[in-house]
């Protein structure tokens, strides 16, 4: 009875509620969809746009032409490869190409030139964008160096650069050959014998167990032993579950819509304080006063040695719970950063040499000139002289050319109002007020005005001055981003990658086995899936990976 009293109220209630939701959502759509207009009013390149669909029609032919897992960074060369039909009458994309894919994503602005990019990473370093806060927030609320501007990001980002810089990284680099001496161990063992190729295996998990361990030796001189535990850490079960759930809730039709779910929010909490339990110990032990003293320099060292340093009086009273709090979120940012580009960097890096065997000919012959030609002792060189790893000119050109091809980061910025950029020797402005700023890593490093034959992997372009090389490499060249904000990881995973070349290249031949995966599959191969050509590309819902982990079958080098 009382129930039936009320009913017509409740209904009343739900339908003004259900109204105003959907109000709000349409009236946010108009003023993106108008916002759009009035930059073509203005006389400025827009992709074709519907009013009700805005470029979501584009986006779904960029899908259509895909497998269903590639990742977004394969739509900024897709565009490109199709700007003809999309920007009739141009031969590049614009400088600035708007976006406006809402519902599923907020409005973006991809950038592909490189003197506009450097005005809001260089010139101005604008801050991160909601859209990446967003992402990270689930792994560090926010208190991390990528997601904080302004003061405190300079604080913590002066307290970590010690840690990471080039004399740190050489002190340490006996710890790094250790575990790239486990790699090369794990790689014998899946090596077949007289010559012949071994059994098939994923080299990413391989290249993230090596990574995931160096910078845990890097960070924290912990060693887990990834490499050789046939069960993993639970720190990296935890860390590697939070990046999946991230990389699901990054999903922005779902999250624009019924956002995060609960049972994702109870994992997200369950991962979050094992990963804490597991490095608050570790963090406690290195704030001991004992402990001051010592001559370790991994980078939580160096970091907490700068705080008592600058902060005598803070010091003395022991850290505070907020400290204990941004220096275990930039733990979970270094963890997540430091291995999981670098190990799918290697993959990539792989299959270009496989592909271009002149290069790889190349590389070991400077691998012979400058470490000797007996390979077994590379490692106990580079241990002793550690200067001659920065002695490998062609190995980094390697390295950058593999980076060039496969970026797998790109910066995106806050714009605010009144904000504008402006075009290479032109007066045309691009209003940026409502845009996110996407550093376009892909179109800036495979555009035809700044480097010959873009698609083709010359490591020559490097280190020779010749028709290939860089037409003008200034601010083209972006993998770890541009300006103050830059890759605090950068000189770390260089050192990575050169190691892993030096202990690798002259020992092993490795080949993709997509025959062999895709029977070891059996009815969830798909053979079918493929970008121009290639099995191997980019998968992910954010975070860059090789497709299906990058299958490959090694055997000794003959």
């Amino acid at each position: 009875m009382a129930f039936a009293a009320i009913k017509p109220l409740f209904t009343k209630g739900v339908t003004l509620i259900v109204g105003i939701i959907v109000t709000r959502f349409i009236y946010r759509g108009y003023i993106r969809r108008t916002r759009v207009r009035g930059l073509k009013a203005q006389g400025l390149p827009v992709l074709p746009h519907s009013l009700l669909f805005g470029h979501l029609p584009i986006f779904a032919d960029f899908r259509n032409a895909h497998p269903l897992d590639v990742n977004v960074y394969e739509f900024h060369t897709w565009l490109a490869e199709n700007c003809e039909k999309y920007f009739p009458g141009l031969d590049y994309l614009p400088p600035v190409v708007y976006l406006d894919l809402w519902p599923i994503s907020d409005s973006l602005a991809m950038v592909t030139d490189p003197v506009v990019a450097s005005q809001f990473t260089v010139a101005q370093s604008l801050p991160k964008i909601g859209l990446v806060k967003k992402f990270i927030e689930p792994l560090t609320s926010c208190h991390d160096i990528l997601c904080t501007d302004g003061q405190a990001w300079k604080t913590w980002r002066s307290r970590f650069n010690p840690g990471f810089s080039q004399r740190n990284l050489t002190a340490i680099l006996p710890e790094v050959i250790e575990e790239a001496n486990v790699f090369v161990e794990s790689l014998k063992e899946m090596a077949g014998k007289d010559g012949t190729w071994g059994s098939v295996f994923q080299l990413e998990k391989k290249t993230t167990n090596l990574t995931f361990d160096i910078i845990c030796r890097a960070a924290l001189d912990i060693r887990l032993h990834e490499q050789t535990s046939e069960s993993g850490s639970v720190l990296k079960h935890a860390l590697l579950d939070q990046l999946h759930l991230m990389g699901i809730m990054q999903n922005a039709a779902r999250g624009h819509i019924v956002g995060r779910m609960p049972w994702q929010n109870a994992a997200v909490i369950r991962n979050n304080r094992i990963i804490r339990d597991y490095l608050l110990p570790q963090i406690q032990k290195k704030l001991e006063p004992n402990t001051v003293n010592t001559q370790k320099k991994t980078i939580i060292d160096l970091a907490i040695k700068h705080v008592r340093t600058d902060e005598p009086d803070a010091s003395k009273q022991g850290p505070t719970p907020e400290f204990v709090d941004r220096l275990i979120a930039n733990l979970k940012i270094f963890l997540f950063a430091g291995h999981d580009t670098t190990a799918s960097t290697i993959c990539f890096m792989t299959h270009l040499l496989q592909d271009n065997p002149s290069c790889l000919e190349k590389l070991r012959a400077e691998h012979d000139a400058v470490l000797g030609p007996e390979v077994d002792k590379a490692a106990q060189t580079l241990a002793t002289t550690p200067h001659l790893l920065h002695s490998l000119p062609y190995t980094l050109a390697v390295i950058k050319e593999t980076l060039r091809l496969y970026p797998l980061a790109a910066t995106v910025r806050e714009s605010y109002p009144g904000f504008c950029l402006t075009a290479t020797e032109s007066s045309v402005t691009y209003p940026m007020e409502g845009f996110g700023l996407w550093l376009s890593a892909p179109g800036l490093q495979r555009h035809p005005q700044y480097w010959s034959r873009p698609n083709d992997f010359l490591p020559e372009r490097w280190t020779e001055v010749t028709d290939i090389s860089p037409h003008s490499t200034t601010n083209a060249w972006v993998p770890f981003s541009l300006g103050p904000r830059n890759c605090i990881g950068m000189e770390l995973a260089l050192i990575e990658l050169k190691l892993v070349l030096v202990l690798t290249a002259r020992s092993f031949e490795f080949e993709e086995a997509w025959e062999e995966w895709d029977i070891e599959r059996g009815s969830k191969a798909t053979p079918s899936d493929t970008v121009k050509g290639q099995r191997l590309y980019q998968v992910g819902t954010g975070i860059v990976h090789p497709k299906d982990g990058m299958p490959v079958h090694v055997r000794f080098r003959k």
